[in-house]
């Protein structure tokens, strides 16, 4: 997992990180669209996965509550697909725990 140097913190600018992961998965159905013709169940698992990765990646970038909704889909198994839990599951370790030190 890579180090982020930038979290987005005004609402202009995590709002423009969910219009972006909007527009990639928007891209993703159009791919889609065009590969199901030839392999409808391959094309299926390839976009699950596409769109995993890319909302994943806008999320972690977020931080903060973003985040916890990726690690609380990916504790679900009946919710979403495979790709999904797996690939959600790796915020599980995006975000070091809250440690509180009682003395």
């Amino acid at each position: 997992m890579e180090e982020k140097s930038y979290i987005p913190v005004s609402k202009v600018a995590r709002a423009s990180k969910f219009v972006g992961a909007g527009l990639k998965v928007g891209g993703n159905y159009l791919k889609y669209s065009i590969k199901k013709m030839s392999d409808p169940q391959a094309a299926k698992e390839g976009l699950h996965a596409d769109n995993a990765k890319d909302i994943y990646e806008s999320l972690s970038v977020l931080k903060g509550s973003a985040l916890k909704v990726t690690q609380m889909l990916s504790m679900d198994r009946g919710l979403l697909p495979k790709a999904y839990r797996d690939t959600f599951a790796m915020s599980q370790y995006a975000a070091p725990p809250f440690l509180v030190h009682w003395w």
